[in-house]
């Protein structure tokens, strides 16, 4: 893959799933708002792709969580399982489709770039915590559930600045607004999440290099719809996903990460009790792989993600599996060259 087909695979930059699940919330474990952890993994998001628009689809796949405070990389207050079920706070699979516009604009000396990103799942309502598997158990009847949009993340802006000699940088600014499904059970808060971002990256002598920094603000819920425990600001917190790929042919491979802290408390009314107000501070981090190939007009990747920090978190430690589709729907045509005739 030439640098330039590495810097067009940035074009998935809006796969930032602002609006997916988040498995980390200290206030509303049920919550889906906040960024999915590593779901930039895989992009280089200091790099602006070429003009065009662009769209993909990434999944994640939940494999394991640990159902309490005692195993693995738990500590301090987890999520409390459902017996024979797991910890219950996370679907098993969420899925996103961003759309990524570049317009081939300057500002600043830098490439502009905006983008928006629709993310769903199905889910399964157990005594009140949403099943991660589609089912419940004896203890936990299921009482409701079903298809569900989350609220939509919006980039207006995004700007690239290319530093030469390989390296990028960017700086942008996004939001996640209350635009989900509203109904009883579902995980969609009634609340604003405001997220400025940086990157640094680096394509060049085969590498991909890359870490995309996030930090979140979230206002405060009106208490009418739909997350347990809307009464409850969430504090900000800090995200980042690390990348490390070498490209070998048409193959990319290469170890990541991502690591999520909470910086401030959270403020409001708060009882701790697992799996429903985890009320501290979260922290979590988690080391893997990315296998990636190059298809020509579409790019695939595939990684897997384990946790080895857990702290006042929902799922308490465990393993996802990733998988991205990124392509481009519309590029500018390439000028012919002129030809002078006889």
């Amino acid at each position: 893959m030439s640098r330039l087909r590495w810097i067009a695979t940035a074009g998935l930059a809006a796969i930032a799933m602002g609006g997916v699940a988040s498995s980390a919330s200290a206030m509303e474990s049920g919550t889906f708002q906040n960024r999915l952890n590593g779901a930039t993994i895989g992009l280089p998001l200091g790099a602006a792709p070429p003009p065009g628009l662009y769209t993909g689809l990434e999944t994640s796949y939940l494999v394991i969580t640990s159902g309490s405070s005692t195993t693995g990389a738990s500590t301090g207050n987890q999520c409390a399982a459902i017996p024979g079920k797991g910890c219950a706070v996370l679907p098993a699979v969420a899925q996103a489709v961003p759309l990524l516009w570049v317009p081939g604009w300057n500002f600043l000396g830098a490439s502009y770039s905006a983008s928006v990103v629709e993310a769903f799942y199905v889910f399964t309502a157990c005594g009140g915590a949403t099943s991660i598997n589609g089912g419940c158990g004896g203890a936990a009847p299921i009482s409701g559930g079903g298809f569900v949009y989350t609220n939509t993340y919006f980039q207006p802006i995004a700007l690239s600045w290319n530093l030469g000699g390989g390296w990028f940088a960017s700086a942008g600014f996004a939001f996640t607004a209350p635009t989900g499904t509203r109904q009883t059970g579902t995980p969609n808060p009634d609340y604003w999440t405001l997220e400025p971002s940086v990157a640094v990256s680096y394509l060049g002598n085969n590498w991909l290099v890359s870490a995309n920094f996030f930090y979140d603000f979230n206002t405060k819920s009106q208490g009418v719809c739909c997350a347990v425990n809307n009464t409850i600001t969430s504090g900000n917190a800090l995200y980042g996903d690390l990348t490390a790929l070498y490209k070998i042919g048409k193959w990319s491979i290469g170890p990541v990460g991502y690591f999520e802290v909470q910086t401030t408390n959270d403020t409001g009314t708060c009882t701790p009790v697992p799996g429903v107000n985890l009320c501290g501070r979260y922290q979590t981090a988690a080391v893997g792989g990315l296998i990636g190939y190059d298809f020509g007009p579409v790019d695939l990747q595939v990684w897997l993600t384990d946790q080895f920090v857990g702290r006042d978190s929902p799922a308490g430690g465990g393993i996802v599996i990733w998988s991205r589709l990124g392509f481009r729907l519309w590029g500018p045509e390439t000028p012919k060259p002129l030809v002078a005739k006889n």
